[in-house]
């Protein structure tokens, strides 16, 4: 968007006020340039196209505003669309109280702060009703009203807001977060409780999505052990990564192994071992060891897994692990060590 609006802007007649919202842009300009600044504005890129909605009735609305024309005036109004819900947090959801009525109190700061106070009446009028669809007593939204006005009417007289407090955030127990917050085992002039609550949708209902198969997956670390021949077990196994399905680099081992006439300093390790002693890849159970989008950190797991195998059961080129830090060597191999001493014990 900041391309295409400085590729076009000195193409079209300059607007008297031009202000963008990610895709959303308000423009003030003459009726008669709407056309061709449209035209303009959608040459620059084929799948970039606009489309206008021009002021009707003195008002025009702008993300979760309407603007209005007063003369030689605008005022900007709260706006909703149609199809809102007007769904907030339900008072008596299980949350901590301070969590529901700080939704609330947000919610009217936001509307408080978009309108002008020409418009605070009707507004209010509008924020009433919608707590109440939510289940807010009138109580409650009477004093959450009466204070977020008090509030409004500091920052309107200059007043400095008071210095924030550093906030902790907790799991939300029932009966045990309202003692504890109102115990003595923390500094209240310097902590604010943040409660969240321990009930996720993710807790509620399960999971929907199908499995996916290992052999779908991409972006993995994965091992391929050695089937060894009919008369020999072999330990070997071999560490690989991929950004692809997993069955197409698995389709790639079995091309590789198949290329009889590529030398063997041009074969995987997996390959050039199978060429060397006629064994066998275990090519229907492949485990995966780790899952991870980023490039760099995939390749690094991928080195520590190589590092962590006994190296007479290592059946990777020594060039794989070259890259790797001299101190996750250490680590891992500090590791390894100490699990194989505790197998060996028990």
């Amino acid at each position: 968007m900041e391309e295409l609006l400085n590729n076009t802007f000195d193409k079209i007649r300059k607007p008297k006020i031009l202000t963008k919202y990610v895709d959303d842009i308000f423009a003030i300009l003459k009726k008669s340039d709407v056309a061709e600044t449209l035209k303009t504005l959608n040459s620059f890129n084929n799948y970039i196209q606009f489309t206008k909605e021009e002021e009707y009735d003195g008002k025009l609305p702008y993300l979760d505003s309407v603007v209005y024309r007063h003369g030689n005036q605008l005022k900007i109004d709260w706006y909703q669309k149609s199809t809102a819900s007007g769904r907030l947090i339900n008072f008596y959801s299980k949350h901590h109280k301070r969590v529901i009525t700080n939704t609330a109190t947000n919610f009217i700061r936001r509307v408080f702060s978009i309108s002008d106070p020409d418009f605070h009446p009707d507004n209010e009028r509008k924020i009433k009703a919608i707590l109440r669809a939510n289940d807010f007593p009138n109580w409650t939204i009477n004093s959450l009203l009466g204070k977020a006005k008090e509030r409004l009417g500091k920052i309107i007289d200059g007043e400095q807001p008071t210095k924030g407090k550093i906030y902790k955030s907790l799991t939300y127990i029932q009966g045990f977060s309202e003692r504890f917050g109102k115990s003595n085992l923390y500094d209240k002039d310097k902590y604010h409780l943040a409660l969240k609550t321990g009930k996720t949708v993710n807790e509620l209902f399960s999971k929907t999505k199908c499995k996916i198969k290992n052999e779908e997956k991409s972006n993995v670390v994965y091992k391929i052990r050695c089937n060894g021949d009919k008369s020999n077990i072999c330990p070997m196994a071999y560490i690989g990564t991929t950004m692809t399905k997993l069955k197409t680099r698995l389709s790639a081992h079995k091309s590789d192994q198949k290329a009889n006439n590529r030398p063997i300093e041009q074969k995987t390790a997996l390959a050039a071992h199978c060429a060397l002693t006629g064994h066998k890849p275990n090519l229907n159970d492949v485990d995966i060891l780790a899952q991870e989008n980023n490039y760099r950190r995939r390749f690094t797991l991928e080195m520590l897994h190589i590092i962590d195998l006994p190296p007479d059961e290592r059946m990777n080129f020594k060039k794989d692990i070259e890259s790797c830090a001299k101190v996750y060597r250490h680590t891992v191999n500090k590791h390894s060590r100490r699990e194989h001493l505790v197998a060996n014990r028990q």
